[in-house]
């Protein structure tokens, strides 16, 4: 304590020396952490639509031909629910490829789909509820054949809450079949995961296309609802799975687990984790993270070196005062605990006040709507940035700071402070 009140007490008295110091420290922080939060609230947003697309953290894949016949997946999703936590979901789910011409009709305007998803609006109503929705919902309110589209589709086929759209598909039979679908809700996404995907109720889904041997299912989804699994409890799900089924390697890829699948006569399955399933965005996040490493380590050099060099300067014009207490009886260590002592409140206070620029700006950040930019809608949440503040994350990133900052003052200290004391009387500044 009394290093510190002496160390208060010296900046305020040389504020003019120190001011510089401490914007340097302040804006550094502020332009990391803001930085920082902005980019992992770009990850988290892509990861959200990826989690819808997919119907949660992991995909339950197998059977024979890469399909569950309904009834088998009745049983797989009851085996599930008997493994899995109490606030988790399985849910089926047939993915159907609309590469071969499937599109929406209305007011005899077509426009094509890349996924038509038939899904379970009731059982996966927690997934359906991080949407972004313009106009109506996921909840299909007693509507037995319901969907909803993304707003570009809709405003291309110039729909609205429902109205009654028609789907064209080639069914299992070859033929074009059709069906009607209200439309439920329009939500915002013109990302990848989004834009050209539709979520149809399944049932509906199954009539239309006709399947001659019964309802099908090509993935089941699971979704851990409002805490993400951690690595303790994937190897945990992994291993007792393996107990009751012919299970693939845990880390696989749906494309890999395809491949490997193709011939073979028994029924196999694999756990698909949602990390797996965005795999080919890798390069893109490692970019974002490059990025942003990048920065952080330029800011912190800038800190650490800004600050020593400068603490230098006035450790040197303050030589007379280090012989004053150097005279009264202070050793060296005493000397350098003072200053380190200044450093530390330097820091504190500037990273507290870097803090709280940060959290304005990001916030500042995340009022401008940036749908108007192409392909950047993967990392906006309703065309919104969306910061996230991690703690864990800013903690350890100030704690670096903290140590090669005070780490390079020492480095100076070492050299300035063994002075005798008639040395450092006599010196002049």
């Amino acid at each position: 304590m009394f290093y510190l009140n002496i160390a208060v007490k010296s900046i305020l008295t040389r504020r003019r020396q120190y001011k510089s110091l401490f914007a340097v420290c302040a804006v550094g922080v502020c332009l990391m952490l803001t930085a920082l939060m902005i980019t992992d609230g770009m990850i988290k947003s892509m990861n959200e639509k990826a989690m819808i697309y997919y119907g949660g953290e992991f995909q339950f894949l197998g059977g024979h031909e890469y399909n569950f016949p309904k009834k088998y997946a009745d049983e797989e999703i009851q085996m599930l629910e008997n493994i899995l936590p109490e606030n988790a979901v399985a849910s089926a789910r047939y993915c159907h490829d609309a590469g071969g011409g499937e599109r929406w009709n209305f007011n005899g305007v077509d426009v094509r789909q890349r996924v038509i998803m038939g899904v379970d609006f009731e059982r996966e109503k927690e997934i359906f509820s991080t949407m972004s929705f313009l106009a109506g919902s996921a909840d299909p309110a007693g509507v037995e054949s319901s969907v909803i589209l993304s707003e570009p589709i809709a405003k291309k086929l110039g729909c609205n809450v429902g109205d009654v759209i028609t789907l064209l598909v080639y069914a299992a039979d070859g033929y074009i079949n059709t069906s009607d679908f209200q439309l439920i809700g329009i939500f915002k996404d013109t990302s990848v995961f989004g834009m050209y995907t539709s979520y149809v109720n399944y049932d509906s889904l199954m009539n239309v296309l006709n399947f001659s041997d019964g309802n099908l299912v090509n993935r089941i989804s699971i979704n851990y609802a409002n805490k993400a699994p951690s690595a303790v409890e994937t190897l945990r799900l992994q291993k007792a799975l393996e107990e009751k089924v012919d299970m693939m390697p845990l880390g696989m890829r749906k494309d890999d687990f395809y491949e490997l699948n193709r011939n073979h006569g028994d029924r196999r399955y694999a756990l698909i984790s949602l990390e797996s399933n965005v795999s080919n965005l890798d390069l893109l996040m490692m970019a974002l993270r490059l990025i942003i490493t990048a920065i952080i380590i330029l800011l912190v050099v800038i800190i650490s070196i800004g600050i020593s060099s400068t603490f230098r300067v006035i450790i040197i014009k303050r030589t007379t005062e280090n012989g004053t207490f150097r005279a009264l009886g202070m050793k060296p260590s005493g000397i350098m605990l003072l200053f380190v002592t200044e450093v530390f409140v330097l820091l504190v206070s500037g990273c507290i006040l870097g803090f709280a620029c940060a959290a304005v700006l990001a916030r500042f950040a995340s009022g401008f709507d940036l749908s108007f930019i192409s392909g950047f809608d993967l990392f906006l949440t309703g065309s919104h940035l969306a910061p996230v503040c991690n703690f864990a994350k800013i903690g350890g990133l100030i704690l670096v700071i903290f140590v090669t900052t005070i780490g390079s003052v020492l480095f100076t200290l070492c050299k300035l402070v063994h002075v005798s004391p008639v040395g450092a009387l006599a010196a002049t500044v």
